[in-house]
This record gives C-alpha cells, sequence and structure tokens, in this order.
C-alpha cells in the first residue's frame, strides 16, 4: 500500500513521462515523414535519370530503382525511422496506461473518503 502523498508523486511522474512520451512520438512521427518524402524524392531523380526515352516502359524504370544504391539507402533510412515511432508510440502507450490505473487509484481513494468522512461525522 502506498500513502496518498507518495500515490499523487506517482501520478505526476508518471504525467511527467508520458509528455516526454508524446513529444518523442510526434518528433518520430516527423522524422518518418521526412524520410519518406526524401525516398520520393531520390526516386523521382534515379527515374528521371536512368529513363532512356519514350520506348521504355515505366515498370521497367521503376524495376530499375530498386538496383540503385542511393534509392536502397533511403528506404532503408525511411524503415529504420519507421521503427523509431512505433517504438516511441509503444513506450507512450505504456506511460498513458500507467497514467491511467495511477488515476483510477486516485479516484477510488477521493471516493472513499466522501463515503468515509460522511459516516464518521455521525459517528459517536
Amino acid at each position: 500500500m502506498m500513502n496518498d502523498s507518495r500515490l499523487m508523486q506517482l501520478f505526476s511522474e508518471y504525467t511527467a513521462w508520458q509528455n516526454f512520451a508524446a513529444t518523442q512520438q510526434a518528433e518520430a512521427e516527423v522524422e518518418e515523414a521526412q524520410a519518406e518524402a526524401k525516398v520520393r524524392y531520390v526516386e523521382a531523380q534515379a527515374m528521371v535519370s536512368q529513363w532512356g526515352g519514350a520506348k521504355d516502359k515505366v515498370t521497367v524504370a521503376k524495376a530499375e530503382l530498386t538496383l540503385n544504391d542511393e534509392v536502397e539507402r533511403t528506404r532503408q533510412a525511411a524503415l529504420v525511422a519507421y521503427a523509431k515511432r512505433k517504438m516511441t508510440q509503444v513506450m507512450h502507450t505504456n506511460c498513458e496506461r500507467a497514467v491511467f490505473v495511477v488515476s483510477r487509484e486516485l479516484s477510488r481513494r477521493i471516493g472513499n473518503a466522501g463515503s468515509e468522512r460522511r459516516s464518521n461525522r455521525w459517528t459517536p
């Protein structure tokens, strides 16, 4: 069992961690969007530079993109950004759950405190 003061302190700490995790998640989302935009840009550049003229088909040009080293590097960077975003999302969700659990216990104690005070008021 934990006293009310320590429980409130724990609630504050979890809330601070939740705020931190939310900030990290937003940063990871921005990094992921930037990485995806870079992939599209590098793919477009590679396609234009490799285009052989009107006789080439788009499907052939797109297939050749997979052989381009720079395109592959940017795709890998985008996958890393995606993984980071997913992990920070998990951390944020975990913090959210911890805050919720502590908040429920605080609410339960507050709810009980009211009825205990009322019953103690009329007890001799």
